[in-house]
């Protein structure tokens, strides 16, 4: 199957869906120090294939600890419509994301750069946006991609789940109610390709079901990766 093929083969299927968004994505990853690695990146989501959703701009650092244990700390920046446009007459606005987490990789534990990668994560990420209330969400991911032998293609799959601290507030007659609770789940299916002189193409198929929200929202992801030793 042709590249060209193989991509008609996963876009046209989200022609006919009206609740679908589109993530374009580029990274740069390089490791400055031995058992680190620094990610530089931008996502460009739009609703359909055209009409923009919003503009990522992300830094995050990563160090390994032991062996299947690494720790993370990053920095996102967003740019979207502004829905309160009337009000400060500022066509876009931002969104500010700070995380630290932890990922596990069992696997590891039993044989270093095994072909099957198992990765379990935690992540606390706090959330600041202009005209809406801050918020903290623990954001839990299991992953599981496996390398194939003498073949540029790797599998992958993954399950996420967003649980919001502050997802319902309650306003009483003598005080605020605020109470935690589930937010979204998220599951992503796709493959990376590997290109020559250390370059990935990842192409994943996602489905996010989001609290209250009848019908869920399917996601066509790529993201373009060059990574440095």
């Amino acid at each position: 199957m042709s590249i060209r093929a193989f991509f008609l083969a996963i876009c046209i299927p989200f022609w006919g869906l009206s609740q679908h968004q589109t993530w374009l994505g580029a990274e740069f990853n390089i490791k400055p120090i031995k058992k680190t690695k620094l990610s530089l990146g931008v996502q460009h989501r739009t609703n359909g294939f055209s009409e923009w959703n919003r503009t990522f701009l992300e830094g995050k650092f990563s160090a390994k600890v032991v062996s299947g244990v690494h720790v993370f700390a990053g920095q996102r920046l967003g740019i979207c419509p502004n829905p309160q446009s009337s009000i400060d007459l500022k066509a876009t606005t931002y969104r500010y994301r700070s995380a630290i987490g932890i990922e596990l990789n069992p696997v590891d534990w039993f044989k270093e750069k095994a072909r099957f990668h198992l990765g379990i994560t935690e992540q606390m990420q706090w959330t600041q946006r202009k005209f809406q209330r801050s918020n903290t969400v623990l954001r839990s991911k299991v992953s599981a991609k496996y390398d194939l032998e003498d073949f540029p293609l790797t599998p992958f799959i993954q399950w996420e789940h967003f649980y919001d601290f502050q997802r319902d507030i309650t306003y009483m007659a003598e005080e605020i109610r605020i109470d935690g609770g589930t937010a979204a789940f998220r599951t992503f299916a796709g493959c990376i390709v590997e290109l020559p002189k250390a370059q990935e193409l990842q192409v994943s198929v996602g489905r996010r079901k989001n609290f209250l929200r009848e019908n869920p929202q399917w996601i066509l992801a790529v993201k373009y990766s060059i990574n440095l030793k």
